[in-house]
């Protein structure tokens, strides 16, 4: 009986850990420069939702990095969409410029 006790309590404390540690392998916190477009956007339109993004280009030049995204945004019930362009430096990542266009 004391077996059955000792392997019931092994047992369920590894499914534990297990569960426990199993979500902190699988996260990722790493700053995607979509995300950095979809928060600028959020600036501009805090009102908004968005839909859908999507990477446009980017270009690379020696010093400086620039991306743009078209975001499709809802407020209310009106949709539209804006662009997105992020201009940044390419050895440390510091943010340049953001320019957030509305779609003609």
């Amino acid at each position: 009986m004391k077996k059955w006790i000792f392997f019931l309590a092994v047992l369920y404390g590894l499914t534990t850990n297990q569960v426990l540690f199993s979500p902190e392998v699988h996260a990722v916190s790493q700053k995607t420069w979509e995300d950095v477009a979809v928060k600028e956007t959020k600036k501009r339109y805090p009102l908004s939702q968005v839909l859908f993004s999507q990477k446009i280009w980017d270009k690379k030049k020696k010093d400086i990095t620039v991306k743009q995204y078209r975001l499709t945004l809802r407020e209310g019930m009106q949709d539209f969409a804006v662009y997105t362009t992020i201009t940044f430096d390419s050895e440390s990542g510091e943010i340049k410029k953001v320019q957030v266009i509305p779609e003609a």
